[in-house]
């Protein structure tokens, strides 16, 4: 008899140990921990020793002179008289932008038009100076400079070639092109402006013709 209450006992025990063991329901997620304080930042590299520079490389040749150095008259007209009884003759106009650094280094080129015989329509320019050897004429441009008494003056001359009277001049209308340092004293340059045409040299320098 005391056998099997003790095997009922063991029995019991048994039953409430599994009955004790038994995993329950999840509970609830707990709310989230406040944030942790951010973390000091480190201390920074040591800079990189800079390269060393390289070297300058050669200088570009100079430029040709500049479209807004050049200067440029209007056509003026003719001021010479319609018959010339003398041999020579000359006039003059007003020519302020004109120095002697720009006549000694630069290039100043003058120019005469005339109406072709051919068509009223048609302007012929010629560069001066110029011989007209059917008439025995010969016209040339000249500047007179600081300090000299009638300076800043441009002198358009027309004189005989046979020693006889001149007679009627020829050109109409004339005009002068001054071109600051073109031509290097020594007479040297990459583009020599006096052999260029008028065409060429209103075309290059963006002048009105």
């Amino acid at each position: 008899m005391k056998t099997i209450k003790y095997i009922v006992c063991l029995t019991l025990c048994g039953l409430l140990v599994l009955a004790c063991s038994k995993d329950g329901d999840p509970g609830p997620i707990g709310p989230q921990g406040e944030q942790g304080e951010p973390g000091t930042d480190g201390v920074d590299g040591t800079d990189g020793v800079d390269g060393q520079n390289g070297e300058q490389g050669p200088q570009g040749e100079q430029g040709e002179t500049g479209t807004a150095n050049v200067i440029y008259s209007d056509w003026f007209s003719s001021l010479f008289p319609d018959d010339i009884t003398s041999t020579n003759y000359t006039f003059s106009v007003n020519a302020p932008d004109l120095t002697d650094e720009i006549v000694e280094n630069g290039v100043v080129i003058g120019y005469g038009r005339y109406t072709s015989p051919t068509s009223a329509d048609i302007r012929v320019v010629e560069q001066l100076p110029f011989s007209f050897f059917e008439r025995n004429q010969f016209y040339s441009l000249s500047f007179s400079t600081p300090p000299a008494t009638n300076s800043e003056r441009a002198f358009i001359s027309l004189r005989s070639m046979d020693g006889s009277p001149i007679g009627e001049p020829f050109f109409e209308e004339y005009r002068y092109v001054i071109i600051p340092g073109g031509i290097p004293a020594s007479g040297k340059s990459s583009m020599d402006y006096r052999t260029m045409s008028y065409k060429e040299i209103c075309t290059h320098f963006n002048i009105p013709q």
